[in-house]
């Protein structure tokens, strides 16, 4: 989805101006097993364009087999004696309730005390495109809007009733009378809609690292899934990149330490320097930007390139020699609540501090709860603040950080010559505490919750360019 919990319907975000994670490494064998090469130009036929051929009919089994293989590795991963469901994700599991928020979601739910699940779907769609069809200064007018005054800001209409038509081949949702989709379901329904109204112009595709790419706290190893689908987006001419809250200033092996496996790869695959320049790391939010070199390392890239420019500079005023004075009061005001509360919260924690962040680590168990209160009441605290913030429960810890991915995403967009409606972000954390959150202003968005659903869509997405190629 790519609703925000920003102002209702605001114009689309320009460049120049700011606005107001251990399934991972089950190696993808069975799909190596079943699915076909994609198709190439000369496969083409006439015939394929027919929604009704061969080829549409596979794409929507494709779908369900690939659905089929997620549901089968959480069950396996999870050591599960019942049936699988799409809210067995360990990342979903493990943090409830608190994770599925999400007000178009919420709002389609809503619809189904009232519609049939197709109703529901097709209104929704409905609503939405009438949304888009109006001037970006007249969509808070639309009627979707009135429904769900926080829905944010969309770059496509979203063919929502073909999402559910393919899913409901494996879920068979649209049959079920007395057990109505749960927000798990819906999600995916809207990822796969986005994954076909993105794919036709998609040139950029960033991704959240942990819990994303990998399971949270995890590196990128060897036999990582995602490797493969990362370089065919890659040979194709999609830009792609991992836009993280980690940050390691001036220390790239740091850097190149998180994504050993990736990188490894990109050698071992010989990737020439053309597909090769089509990856980059925005780090510390969106502070530190490295691509690779010759040499397969990661490298910064000299901030007078990609953030010291006309039309982003102003984004980062507060990196800027004059501001550090600014930037140091944020950071200790941030530290000082964050102790607080942890003290208050009874919570055995130890500091971290860097050039553009402060965070508390727990020391010793606890619950997600209380990462949840110091990470809101983080917010509330320093809402007045001047200096450009995050501030975001990680899952294992609460950091605040000094810039957000909206202003990582709308500079990597800048620097890449690209619009938000020719980007895919996909993350794990879209919740109103969650440092991904903030991208759904800039760009498309996917919301995962797991390394295992980031690779089944990359695979849908994937399949999804070829065919809009060659038909």
């Amino acid at each position: 989805p790519e609703g925000a919990t920003a102002a209702p319907a605001p114009e689309r975000p320009s460049a120049s101006a700011p606005t107001p994670d251990a399934a991972n490494n089950v190696i993808d064998s069975a799909a190596a097993a079943t699915a076909q090469p994609p198709p190439t130009p000369k496969d083409a036929r006439p015939e394929d364009a027919d929604p009704n051929s061969s080829k549409a009919r596979e794409t929507k089994s494709r779908a369900a087999q690939y659905m089929r293989e997620l549901i089968n590795r959480q069950v396996k991963n999870n050591k599960l004696s019942r049936a699988g469901s799409l809210a067995d994700s360990t990342v979903l599991r493990r943090k409830g309730r608190l994770k599925e928020q999400d007000p178009f979601i919420e709002f389609i739910i809503s619809l189904f005390k009232t519609h049939e699940t197709e109703e529901a779907l097709a209104k929704a769609e409905r609503w939405l495109a009438d949304a888009l069809a109006m001037p970006p200064n007249k969509r808070r007018f639309a009627n979707i809007y009135f429904q769900v005054p926080k829905l944010g800001y969309f770059f496509h209409p979203l063919p929502l009733r073909q999402a559910l038509a393919e899913y409901d081949e494996f879920c068979a949702l649209t049959k079920r009378k007395y057990v109505k989709p749960n927000f798990a379901e819906v999600r995916h329904v809207v990822n796969i809609a986005q994954v076909h109204a993105s794919a036709k112009e998609v040139k950029l595709v960033t991704f959240d690292a942990d819990g994303t790419l990998y399971a949270d706290g995890k590196h990128f190893e060897e036999d990582n899934q995602m490797i493969d689908k990362i370089i065919q987006l890659m040979e194709i001419g999609v830009h792609v990149a991992i836009v993280t809250a980690a940050g390691y200033p001036g220390d790239s092996k740091k850097f190149e330490g998180r994504l050993r496996g990736l990188l490894d790869s990109f050698r071992e695959n010989e990737l020439t320097p053309e597909t090769r320049k089509r990856f980059s790391v925005m780090g510390g939010e969106c502070n530190y930007l490295l691509e690779v070199n010759e040499n397969f390392e990661l490298e910064f890239v000299d901030p007078a390139v990609w953030r010291d420019q006309p039309s982003t500079k102003n984004l980062y005023w507060y990196a800027q020699g004059e501001a550090k004075t600014k930037v140091e009061a944020f950071l200790d005001r941030a530290e000082q609540f964050l102790k607080d509360e942890a003290e208050h919260l009874e919570l055995d924690y130890e500091v971290l501090r860097k050039e553009f962040a402060v965070g508390i680590l727990p020391q010793s168990s606890t619950v997600y709860e209380n990462l949840e209160e110091i990470s809101i009441g983080a917010m509330i605290e320093l809402s007045d603040a001047e200096v450009p913030y995050c501030a975001f429960n990680g899952g294992n810890d609460v950091f605040v950080d000094v810039g957000n991915k909206n202003i990582g995403l709308q500079t990597l967009m800048n620097y890449l010559d690209l619009e938000g409606h020719q980007t895919l972000h996909v993350g794990d954390r879209f919740t109103s505490t969650g440092n991904d959150s903030r991208v759904r202003d800039a760009c498309s968005i996917l919301w995962v919750a797991s390394p295992d659903e980031t690779t089944f869509f990359m695979r849908l997405l994937y399949r999804d360019i070829v065919n809009a190629r060659v038909l």
